[in-house]
């Protein structure tokens, strides 16, 4: 009986030695399956990621192409002026045709950084050849005399910190993109032409496109302060075989000797719910100016200088939906400006005729008080005003008159009429 029971035994243990092979085997393919599929589940998440990845690229260059902006406008006009002589010069009634065209881009390499970068060209002075303490044709500040430009006004980077309550800039630009700004006389191609009602003209002698650092802080919505230093191209004075006269460098060698700097403080109202800005500020040319009065003809005689500095306040203040006003005043050290004291003030008014709710009115008079140093010392009045006809959203036409009493502050000047017609067009 044992001996029959230990032969089904070892029958039943032979005939089980191929299936115990066959599953092995079967073990064995299962675990090389499991090994590739592991393989394909780790190749198919790389390439997930790595579709996210290019996919968030992809959207980040999206984002920064839409970034881009870009704008221009092109200005053309026509100036001509009623005039015999000025300080015994005689100027037969000068006159011209010009134009001014600016391309604008703008984008944001960063998320919170933006570059700004302005292409202007120009050509033409209008009747800007008169002598007057300030020129009638701010247009054509960037045109050279009798041909035509095209350059690189303004490149600059601005970055955000503070959740947009500080603002850095550097780059190439001028000033008054950080002090003496105006929401109604600041804009030589929309609003006023002359020089007393685009800019402060006693420091606008001193602004420039060059190499700028700008700081502007707004810790609450109603202020904010603005501080800005500029590369100088006045470096001295010296004798130069007939006179003596202020030397100038390149812009951009040297760029922190004798600085511009300035400090501008801003406070935003509103009275009775319509915004106003109340601007206060303070600039010093750091380098060399000569004395007003000094003799420069003697070669042995070094006249003496002083810095160029002074105060002034910017102002404008909606008074209804449609109508503001604006002011200027402004004093400087009457060491070294012909111009000693400066004051503005006017009104801007939409709409003026109820079917044409986007036409502007603009009427602006100006006072410059010549430095007591000088032979004639009598104050020079500019008054202008203009009618912005908006044609449609990109384009418009505007018939600007001016006139000045006084010009070079001499009243035995003859006084000056001078008109334009200008035609914008934007996009």
């Amino acid at each position: 009986m044992g001996k029959a029971l230990g032969v089904v035994t070892a029958t039943l243990f032979l005939s089980s030695l191929p299936a115990l092979a066959d599953d092995e085997a079967f073990k064995r393919e299962l675990e090389l399956l499991k090994q590739r599929i592991e393989q394909l589940e780790k190749k198919l998440a790389e390439k997930n990621q790595k579709e996210t990845e290019i996919a968030k690229e992809v959207s980040e260059i999206r984002e920064k192409l839409e970034s881009f902006e870009l704008h221009g406008g092109v200005v053309g006009y026509y100036q001509g002026a009623a005039v015999n002589k000025i300080d015994g010069e005689k100027f037969s009634n000068p006159s011209g045709v010009g134009y001014v065209a600016d391309l604008k881009l703008t984008f944001k390499p960063l998320e919170n950084g933006e570059f700004y970068m302005r292409l202007h060209g120009g050509e033409g002075k209008g009747a800007d050849e008169i002598n007057a303490f300030a020129n009638l044709n701010t247009l054509a500040d960037d045109n050279p005399e009798n041909e035509a430009t095209f350059k690189l006004l303004e490149a600059y980077y601005t970055h955000e910190f503070l959740d947009g309550k500080l603002l850095l800039s550097i780059g190439k630009t001028e000033p008054p993109v950080f002090i003496d700004d105006n929401e109604f006389a600041n804009d030589e191609y929309s609003q006023f032409v002359g020089k007393p009602f685009v800019n402060n003209p006693i420091i606008d002698g001193e602004f420039q496109f060059a190499p700028i650092i700008g700081v502007v802080f707004s810790p609450t919505e109603q202020f904010e302060i603005a501080a800005v230093v500029q590369s100088n191209e006045q470096t001295g004075i010296s004798w130069d075989g007939t006179e003596w006269v202020v030397n100038e460098k390149s812009l951009y060698d040297n760029v922190f000797d004798n600085p511009f700097y300035a400090v501008q403080l801003k406070y935003s109202p509103e009275i009775n719910g319509l915004p106003g800005n109340y601007r206060i500020y303070f600039w010093n040319d750091s380098a060399e100016h000569i004395k007003v009065g000094q003799p420069t003809d003697n070669p042995a005689i070094k006249p003496s200088t002083d810095e160029g500095w002074g105060v002034g306040i910017s102002l404008d203040q909606k008074l209804t939906e449609n109508a503001g006003i604006f002011a200027r005043v402004a004093f400087a050290n009457d060491e070294v400006y012909e111009v000693e004291q400066f004051y503005s003030f006017g009104a801007s008014i939409n709409g003026l005729i109820p079917s044409r709710p986007d036409d502007t009115l603009g009427l602006g008079i100006a006072a410059l008080i010549p430095n007591d140093k000088l032979e004639n010392d009598d104050t020079e009045y500019h008054f202008e005003g203009y009618y912005r006809v908006q044609i449609s959203e990109n384009f418009a036409i505007t018939p600007d008159v001016q006139y000045v009493v006084n010009p070079h502050g001499n009243s035995s000047n003859d006084n000056i009429f001078a008109g334009m017609i200008k035609a914008e067009f934007s996009f």
